[in-house]
């Protein structure tokens, strides 16, 4: 069995090492202008020497409106973010590692840094199609080898397909048709320019009140027939961090972190701490939780699926591959602290994380670069 998770693969048009991705992650290390940092670079050079089969990249904003309101999000909407992208994917490739762009639009979640959410206008929904499109082409001119499109947690692309977000009325809304009618346009767009150019999918397969695996597995065949080469299954809303981060509730990072909770008087920060921890529990199971969507989805589709989302150990990576057919499994926490944990897997040196699931880190990026926080809280 390892032997077939660890040889290199042809996989949704890209050549990995192995079946073992690094997730997408939020890295929060561009610069004030969305451009790439050195400490960026340095990280996925850090993991392409581990050994990761691909690396697929933390969200990149396709436009400025379109960025996060956490700090530090690259972005690729102009020609001039080409060259410092290109010698990233030089420097990652120069270790024989793919890697893949996850181009975004964190829609609402962006829009509240402009002080207003409101329905995008058709012109406006056209323009951010061609916005896709046109950071798709220069992900291809930068050297990455695909791209992904984020369609899960709650970002825009997320909020069509989700009945629990997309209220529209209109074509594009109120039927599961309608919904993906935006990510089947740049699917095909992409496509139409970039016809041999690998473009994968993130996509939720539950999210609470929203998309179920029924919804997400119909999404996934029509993904499918427009154009994406493969799909890689998540869950959760961005508002329900704890739904697609499970693990412990970092109560002592949450009062570092939080102004609303860190300046709380002691008697009430003693008295927060189970309301919180109650309030923010995730749900069970604690891991492999997107294994059943994912399963679902593979038997609806043709092109490789991915799951991600509660992998921390060997045992568990075989069991997904090997006992449930599925094509790979993308890693983000147990990566964090362990760029090399790939590496270690395949020598034998160990076979479980060292990450305890703690979410410190989870906490951490919403105000600092991305590392693992658990036992040395930052000073401000």
């Amino acid at each position: 069995m390892q032997d077939s998770i660890f040889a290199p693969t042809t996989l949704g048009g890209i050549q990995l090492r192995n079946r073992i991705i690094r997730a997408a992650t939020d890295e929060s290390m561009g610069d004030a202008n969305g451009f790439p940092t050195g400490k960026l670079t340095a990280l996925y050079e850090r993991l392409s020497k581990g050994e990761v089969g691909a690396i697929i990249t933390g969200y990149i904003a396709v436009a400025e409106n379109g960025k996060s309101t956490f700090p530090g999000m690259c972005t690729l909407e102009t020609d001039d973010k080409i060259p410092p992208y290109l010698a990233l994917t030089d420097a990652v490739h120069q270790y024989g590692t793919p890697i893949i762009a996850q181009i975004a639009h964190c829609g609402a979640q962006g829009a509240a840094r402009y002080g207003k959410v409101c329905a995008l206008k058709e012109d406006e929904i056209r323009t951010i199609i061609r916005q896709f499109i046109d950071a798709a082409i220069r992900a291809s001119k930068a050297g990455f080898d695909g791209v992904e499109l984020h369609c899960a947690h709650g970002y825009l692309l997320s909020e069509f397909l989700s009945p629990k977000k997309n209220k529209r009325r209109d074509s594009w809304g109120g039927s599961a048709e309608n919904r993906f009618r935006i990510v089947d346009e740049i699917l095909r767009g992409i496509k139409t320019v970039l016809p041999q150019f690998p473009v994968w999918v993130k996509l939720n397969g539950t999210e609470k009140g929203g998309v179920t695996e029924d919804h997400a597995a119909g999404y996934a065949a029509m993904m499918e027939q427009a154009g994406a080469d493969a799909i890689e299954v998540s869950c959760g809303l961005s508002e329900d961090v704890f739904m697609f981060a499970r693990g412990r509730v970092p109560f002592d990072m949450i009062c570092h972190d939080y102004p609303a909770v860190k300046n709380l008087p002691a008697p009430l920060m003693k008295l927060a701490k189970p309301l919180v921890n109650k309030v923010l529990e995730p749900p069970a199971p604690k891991r492999l939780y997107n294994l059943s969507a994912a399963r679902r989805i593979k038997a609806k589709v043709h092109v490789p699926v991915i799951v991600v989302g509660g992998i921390h150990d060997l045992h568990e990576i075989e069991s997904v591959i090997g006992g449930h057919g599925l094509d790979a499994v993308s890693l983000s926490r147990p990566l964090i602290l362990e760029p090399t944990l790939v590496q270690k897997y395949k020598s034998g040196k160990q076979s479980e994380a060292k990450c305890i699931e703690c979410n410190y880190c989870v906490i951490g990026i919403s105000q600092r670069p991305l590392r693992c926080y658990y036992g040395k809280l930052p000073n401000d």
